[in-house]
């Protein structure tokens, strides 16, 4: 068994292994790969990782650029993501090699962070790697529009008003502030592999600029939530944001019968905290890890600065 950089002839192997894991919803794992990996603003940068026996892919792992700004700084960041070993070879250690092989001269990734948001399963791998648990992303909800939410299409609604106009944006993170650069180059890129029900809305006055991207999804196939997962801000300033949501939520309950809204957010932010209790949001239980690693994580002092959230995943 070897780790080693992915070659473009184990492709079809990789797909493969990503269909018998997850059986129909890979089944457009082909496109996905392609849009995903291929893209010419991810094509160049991050790092694809196989573990063979032999000619057989028996593991695949990747660190794919994204692009964090620190206190106004672009960093070399890559987010782990798309991890995945055969059955018949787990318990052997190769997901942890595979993490490893990134630090390995032949590797050829500089970097100054590595971001990651692993499930349950392959948490205390990362740990045992030596990764940092900095925080968890903790999940609120506000009821919207319980009882008409039934009886009407909400994702048709939103997608009428001015929110379901989906055009690249560039918004310069506030200088104070840590997260996801949101420029057009990343926005148009994210554009051709994600999928779905997606919104925006923008918000701007003379204090700076709130962008916030919402996307639908169905729980049980009749509660109709409305996901708030990236808040973008010019200006750490807490009355800005409130104000901006204030907008953000007239807007939707005049376009749209949501059943809630959810949002995920850094607990370490006493913005996001102050936000959730003037709104009236509702603390849930569950959670999603956020992990890092590197000369920038093990620098942070303040990680209450760091907005991250749902969109911020590959997965979003």
């Amino acid at each position: 068994m070897k780790i080693q950089k992915y070659e473009i002839w184990m492709r079809q192997q990789v797909i493969d292994l990503f269909r018998m894991e997850y059986g129909s919803e890979a089944q457009n794992f082909d496109t996905f790969f392609g849009q995903f990996y291929e893209h010419p603003f991810q094509e160049n940068d991050g790092i694809r990782i196989a573990a063979t026996d032999g000619d057989k892919v028996i593991g695949f792992q990747s660190f794919f650029h994204w692009p964090i700004t620190l206190h106004g700084q672009f960093t070399h960041a890559y987010q782990s993501g798309n991890s995945l070993v055969h059955p018949d070879y787990r318990g052997k250690g190769l997901f942890g090699k595979m993490l490893n092989y990134i630090h390995l001269e032949e590797a050829h990734l500089p970097h100054d962070l590595l971001i990651g948001f692993p499930v349950e399963m392959s948490y205390g791998a990362f740990m045992k790697n030596k990764w940092l648990n900095p925080f968890d992303l903790h999940w609120y909800i506000k009821p919207l529009h319980p009882i008409r939410s039934f009886m009407s299409e909400p994702e048709q609604q939103l997608s009428r008003s001015a929110m379901g106009q989906r055009n690249a944006i560039a918004v310069n993170l506030a200088a104070d502030l840590v997260g996801v650069q949101q420029s057009i180059a990343y926005d148009q890129y994210r554009f051709g592999y994600q999928s779905g029900p997606y919104y925006r809305f923008v918000y701007e006055d003379a204090r700076g600029t709130v962008l916030f991207e919402l996307k639908a999804q169905r729980r049980k196939k009749i509660l109709k939530e409305l996901i708030l997962g990236k808040v973008v801000r010019s200006a750490s300033d807490i009355q800005l944001l409130l104000d901006a949501y204030s907008a953000l939520e007239k807007a939707i309950r005049s376009s749209a019968h949501f059943t809630f809204l959810s949002i995920a957010i850094n607990p370490l932010s006493q913005d996001f905290l102050t936000l959730m209790e003037r709104n009236r949001f509702q603390p849930i239980d569950k959670k999603i890890h956020f992990i890092a690693k590197g000369p920038i994580a093990d620098q942070q002092k303040d990680w209450g600065s760091w907005d991250i959230f749902r969109a911020d995943i590959d997965t979003w």
